[in-house]
């Protein structure tokens, strides 16, 4: 079964999420993208809802929807279950001419977690 967890009990222990909320913050401009000329480098444009991102959170990477935005927070679905906890850091990549760049990075403040059944005991 899901649960809603709030972020009271979301604290030491590490959780499989399936949805986070984040506290993000993105760069002003794009890194790593080739200008020709004079160009100045590409803005990195808002977070749009339905829009997919990549995540890394820890030495994990996954796949994330854009569900919801409210100023500097963001309500993402991920594409498959990570274990991770509140505060933890995470970086948010855009794909940019076929090539994932980093657009901007967060902090977890809560998530909706995946009940896991205790491992069978081997007698």
């Amino acid at each position: 079964m899901i649960k809603i967890f709030l972020a009271a009990l979301f604290l030491a222990e590490p959780y499989s999420v399936l949805v986070l909320q984040v506290n993000f913050f993105l760069l002003r401009r794009l890194l790593g993208v080739r200008t020709k000329g004079s160009e100045r480098q590409g803005k990195v444009s808002k977070l749009t809802k339905g829009e997919m991102l990549m995540l890394n959170i820890g030495s994990m990477s996954t796949g994330a929807r854009v569900i919801a935005v409210k100023n500097d927070l963001a309500k993402l679905q991920l594409t498959s279950p990570v274990c991770t906890s509140k505060g933890e850091k995470i970086a948010l990549s855009r794909r940019v001419e076929k090539h994932w760049r980093l657009i901007g990075w967060g902090q977890i403040q809560a998530g909706i977690t995946l009940d896991v059944p205790p491992a069978p005991h081997l007698s």
